[in-house]
């Protein structure tokens, strides 16, 4: 029996399967799902009782590092098989929406200016935008176009393969408005500060407002913001939003440099976003967080995790999309202490915060103090290895 998980048809704007569209969907979850299940935390085994002791034999020594781990593990027959099955399901996932997209597109494009003739928020985008060299020089997640590909002025495409893609990318663990990571951000923003009540709110890397949306619905009374890089995505979640009755106010902005005044948000998030971009860039981004955020007030982020306080293998397995998704930073990003990189940004180290979380099968997420306390069995597709930090200014 194949997995089927529901559709996700919830907004007016969400691109609809048909029949076989659907069944290649759940295909590639049910293979995907196999993968995280069964096949990955065979790979450790494989590791400790066959590479590892090869790799001793001929160095008189243990693996020193992951990079080391990674060019051992890739001379394996059982490595290389789940590793091009793996990247064969990424690109069967985005093929199938591109499928479902083009076939939607009118459809999608009647229906976005019906949302947008009367709006609850904005859309703002410019012309003149550069896009930064670290979204613009690849296919970030292998989802052809990326995020930054835009070809015409009612252009949708790549907002609505984003939308649907990623439900299914995360095998429906997100929820079906992609609403759960938030909901975790906002349980930690609970138990950090209870009576947070942020009159302007800015979330980054927002794409089509999966994440800015939940924010904007908790605190209605706010002033809410998302920016990203693309046209495409922002309008469509412009579209998006306005189907959903939600004020947000969308505009591409590149995160390094805003055109917020200084100490203007009480609240900062972002979500899945910092690996995405670069060495240079991740750092020029937390000092802008520090400058457009108001004394007392709060930046919230979630993303993979630091790899240190996991064993070689486990950094392997958790760096594997640097080399075979598009994710150049993602090593990288992988070794900075989060506190670290806060306070790179300006924010005082006794001011630092961070959690670990787990999700299960069901999209319920526990959050944990540190990131040993963990009962996924990889962190390669395992069912949530996230990480919250921020800081209060």
């Amino acid at each position: 029996m194949i997995l089927s998980i529901p559709e996700p048809t919830v907004h007016s704007m969400m691109p609809i399967a048909n029949h076989d569209e659907h069944a290649r969907e759940d295909i590639t979850v049910a293979l995907k799902m196999y993968l995280t299940e069964n096949v990955y935390p065979s790979d450790e085994a494989v590791y400790e009782n066959k590479a590892k002791k090869k790799f001793i034999k001929n160095n008189g020594r243990e693996p020193q590092n992951w990079s080391e781990v990674h060019h051992l593990m890739m001379e394996e027959p059982y490595t290389k098989m789940w590793s091009s099955m793996a990247r064969t399901l990424q690109e069967m996932l985005w093929d199938n929406q591109g499928d479902i997209v083009e076939r939607e597109m009118p459809r999608l494009k009647t229906r976005a200016k019906r949302n947008t003739q009367v709006t609850l928020g904005t859309l703002t985008l410019n012309p003149e935008f550069k896009m930064p060299r670290y979204v613009d020089a690849m296919d970030i997640h292998a989802m052809p176009g990326g995020y930054q590909t835009s070809v015409a002025d009612d252009d949708l495409f790549e907002g609505a393969v984003y939308d649907r893609g990623a439900y299914y990318y995360s095998k429906g663990m997100l929820g079906r408005l992609g609403e759960s990571v938030t909901r975790a951000v906002l349980d930690v923003l609970n138990k950090l500060h209870t009576d947070l009540k942020p009159e302007r709110i800015l979330d980054i890397g927002c794409t089509v407002g999966r994440s800015t949306l939940p924010l904007a619905k908790t605190w209605p009374d706010a002033e809410v913001h998302g920016i990203d890089v693309g046209a495409a995505i922002l309008r469509f979640g412009h579209a998006r939003a306005e189907g959903l009755s939600t004020a947000v106010h969308f505009s591409q902005q590149n995160a390094e440099k805003t055109n917020f005044p200084d100490d203007y948000f009480d609240l900062v998030v972002s979500t899945g976003f910092f690996h995405e971009t670069s060495a240079k860039g991740a750092r020029n981004i937390v000092k802008e967080m520090f400058r457009i955020l108001r004394p007392g007030g709060v930046v919230l982020n979630q993303d993979i995790p630091y790899g240190g306080q996991y064993n070689l293998h486990e950094q392997f397995m958790l760096n594997w999309d640097c080399y075979f998704n598009a994710e150049p930073f993602w090593q990288q990003w992988t070794s900075w202490d989060r506190k670290e990189f806060m306070s790179w940004g300006g924010f005082k180290p006794g001011n630092i915060f961070q959690f670990w979380a787990d999700r299960d099968q069901d999209g319920k997420i526990k959050l944990r103090q540190a990131a040993k306390d963990k009962d996924c069995s990889s962190t390669r597709g395992g069912l949530g290895r996230l990480q919250f930090f921020g800081a209060v200014k």
